[in-house]
């Protein structure tokens, strides 16, 4: 299991609908979120907050050859 997939997992239930419309969303729209690092900010590498007062962070590639978004880290604070 990854480890992002194993994060979702943890995510609570409440955020489940939020987590999806962050992958709906990311799904046609991969380049809106900011850059990882604001020292590479055309790289591939991206961030998206998500759920109630952004609480949730998703950081995610997007593969353009592939045409794939490919979450790799998802966090939650509270």
């Amino acid at each position: 299991m990854s480890d992002a997939l194993a994060q979702v997992g943890g995510l609570p239930v409440e955020v489940a609908v939020d987590y999806a419309e962050l992958i709906a969303f990311l799904e046609l729209t991969p380049w809106e979120g900011p850059p990882y690092s604001d020292d590479i900010p055309d790289g591939e590498m991206r961030r998206m907050v998500f759920g109630p007062d952004g609480a949730g962070l998703a950081v995610y590639v997007v593969l353009e050859q592939e045409r794939r978004v490919v979450v790799v880290h998802v966090a939650w604070v509270r």
